[in-house]
Order: C-alpha cells, then sequence, then structure tokens
C-alpha cells in the first residue's frame, strides 16, 4: 500500500535531462519519467515530472517542469521543482520541495492611440514570478484488508513579486514606461486529503484546500483607483476602450488564479480568479491490475466577488506491462461569475509514465 502514498514526481525543468545524466553517478536503483499534455479551446499546458530512487523503497529525489498558456495574447508560465520524497517507515511518507516559476512579462493594450487628440496608446505591462516551499506527510495504513485507508496533509508557502506598469506608445516611437510599482504578495496553502479504498475494486477520495493571502489578490500589484481615475480623465474617449480595460481584469485574474493554484494542468480546472477554498471528491473504479477509471467532481469558491467553479472529470488508466502507464481524461468546467453569466469550458489530457 505504500504506492498509494508515495507521490511519485513533481513539475522536469528544460536541464532535466542533464540532471538525469548527473544523477547517474548516484547509487539511484530506479527511476520513474512522466509527460503530460492537455488543453481546452483557449489554454495549453505540459509537464514533465521525474523521480530518482536514491535508497530502495525510502527516499526519492524528485524534479521537474510546467508550462501552461492560460489564454491567448498571454505569456506561457514556467515552473520549476526539485524536492526529496522519505518513507519513514511502512506506513509514514514525508515529503519536502522547493518550487519556482521563472519571470513572465504580459502587455495588454487598454487604450488606442488617439492622434487627433495627441493622445498616445496605452498598455499595461504585468509580471510576476514566484518562489515557495511545499511539505506534506501522508500515512497509508498498508494492510491486505477489505478495508485500507490513507490519510495526508499538507502546506505550501508562497510569494509572489507582483510588478505593473503603464507604457505609452505612439506609431513608429518606441514604448515609453509612464509609472512602474512593485507589491507582493504571499499565499499560504493548507490541504487535506484522505482516501477509502473498499475491495479490491473501489477506491472513494476526498481532498480539500484553504488559500490564505497577505493582502487582496484583487488589488495587490494591479492598477490603483486613483491610477484608473488618471487615465479616464486623460483619455477624453476612454470610454470606447472600456471592453480592452475590462478584458485585461478578467485575463489578470485568470492568470494569478492559476499561478496561486499551482494548477499547472486542465485535468484539475483553469481557475477564473484566484482560489478562497476547494473541495473534490472522487471515485476510483478498479476493474483489474491494467485498468482503472476515476470520476471526480470539484467545487472551487473564488475570493469575494468573484463567484465559484464546478468541474466534472473522468480519467482512465491503462498499464502497458510493468514499465509503461498511459491515462486519458476529459473534464467539463463551469464557471459563475457573480457579475456576468456562466460559461463552460472542455478540457482534455494525455499523460505516459516510464520506470525504469
Amino acid at each position: 500500500m505504500r504506492q498509494g502514498i508515495r507521490r511519485p514526481g513533481r513539475p522536469l525543468p528544460p536541464w532535466g535531462f542533464c540532471l538525469l545524466l548527473a544523477l547517474g553517478a548516484l547509487p539511484a536503483r530506479a527511476a520513474t519519467l512522466i509527460a503530460e499534455l492537455s488543453a481546452s479551446q483557449d489554454s495549453r499546458a505540459w509537464t514533465l515530472l521525474g523521480d530518482v530512487e536514491l535508497r530502495e523503497d525510502s527516499t526519492f529525489l524528485t524534479f521537474g517542469y510546467s508550462g501552461l498558456i492560460p489564454g491567448p495574447d498571454t505569456a506561457p508560465t514556467h515552473q520549476l521543482s526539485l524536492g526529496v520524497d522519505q518513507a519513514l517507515s511502512d506506513h509514514w511518507l514525508v515529503s519536502g520541495g522547493l518550487i519556482a516559476s521563472l519571470p513572465k512579462t504580459t502587455l495588454t493594450p487598454l487604450a488606442r492611440e488617439m492622434p487627433r487628440l495627441g493622445l498616445p496608446a496605452l498598455g499595461a505591462r504585468t509580471s510576476y514570478s514566484s518562489q515557495g516551499l511545499a511539505l506534506s506527510a501522508g500515512y497509508d495504513s498498508g494492510g491486505l484488508s477489505d478495508v485500507e485507508y490513507g490519510l495526508d496533509v499538507g502546506v505550501g508557502l508562497t510569494r509572489y513579486p507582483l510588478r505593473r506598469a503603464l507604457v505609452s506608445r505612439r506609431e513608429g516611437e518606441q514604448p515609453r514606461v509612464i509609472f512602474q510599482r512593485e507589491e507582493q504578495l504571499g499565499v499560504l496553502r493548507p490541504s487535506l486529503g484522505a482516501r477509502l479504498l473498499l475491495g479490491a475494486h473501489w477506491e472513494l477520495g476526498l481532498r480539500g484546500g484553504l488559500y490564505l493571502y497577505s493582502d487582496d489578490p484583487l488589488s495587490t500589484g494591479q492598477f490603483s483607483e486613483e491610477e484608473q481615475q488618471a487615465l479616464a480623465e486623460r483619455y477624453a474617449q476612454v470610454g470606447d476602450d472600456r471592453p480592452l480595460q475590462r478584458t485585461f481584469l478578467e485575463d489578470l485574474y485568470r492568470d494569478l488564479g492559476s499561478a496561486v493554484a499551482g494548477r499547472l494542468g486542465t485535468v484539475t480546472g483553469l481557475p477564473s480568479a484566484p482560489a478562497r477554498f476547494e473541495v473534490k471528491p472522487s471515485v476510483t473504479w478498479i476493474l483489474n491490475s491494467t485498468v482503472r477509471g476515476q470520476l471526480s467532481y470539484a467545487f472551487t469558491g473564488y475570493v469575494p466577488g468573484q463567484g465559484h467553479g464546478h468541474l466534472l472529470a473522468t480519467r482512465w488508466t491503462f498499464r502497458l506491462g510493468e514499465p509503461v502507464r498511459l491515462w486519458a481524461s476529459v473534464a467539463l468546467q463551469v464557471d459563475v461569475p457573480e457579475e456576468s453569466d456562466p460559461f463552460r469550458t472542455g478540457l482534455a489530457t494525455l499523460g505516459a509514465e516510464y520506470t525504469f
């Protein structure tokens, strides 16, 4: 039952192949590589995961890389991680890891150029990176009875430096920064999970997590009311460009929500705003040692004023011999904002695992 509490892999960086070669000099007994591709109508996500066994059935080095494009005209997010899984006994596993995202910058138009009024085009340049620490501990009953169970608890602490700038540009000229500012957002995410194995064919699961912010994620790193008012006063026809500004805020909330949730894969959904909490029950049918299917539902409550989201997903896993495992999943996500109509997104994921 230890396999149930062990978490194989974390998000293989671009230098992961070189790292694997270097790790070849270590007394490793086994290694696992995982590749996964996810997509919706507007988003794309890709993941390379890996772990290396340093001590037989006890110590594993985990590393990885994940990338995400949450929407059109949005710069990709790149996240790296490095950690260790340590089995303390046949029942207990503890994990720790460092996670960081590379600096990301997105330029979004806010107002069109107005040559007759002598006003340049305006754009918002937003950027952020992240540095975080994740810790977890899991217990697995690990017996051979008809009813077995597992529990795990985790906490993540992440720092986000959020930068913003207003950039003006006239046709044929280089962009000019009008002003720029940086603020810090801290996120503490405690989580709890449980699973119950009933006989040889059924497994029930339940997971939940909270997101605690050091400041309001809807205002930190974004343009203040005073800055927006100054923009409106300068542009007499700014009302014509309100759709641009509204789209900018929607993209910003979605981008930050996906980054904070650590959801660099559409199988868990892509939040349309920063989350406050989430709950995910699941049921897994284990047909045999080769095929298993899972049905899951996730409810996400966004921060006040942003509504909530639902995600219904099914995932099917196929093992092709001992070293190879393949899986596919499809999901339907429905977000219900407080001030607009619900919108739906279809999600799909393909993945493969190879152990050697």
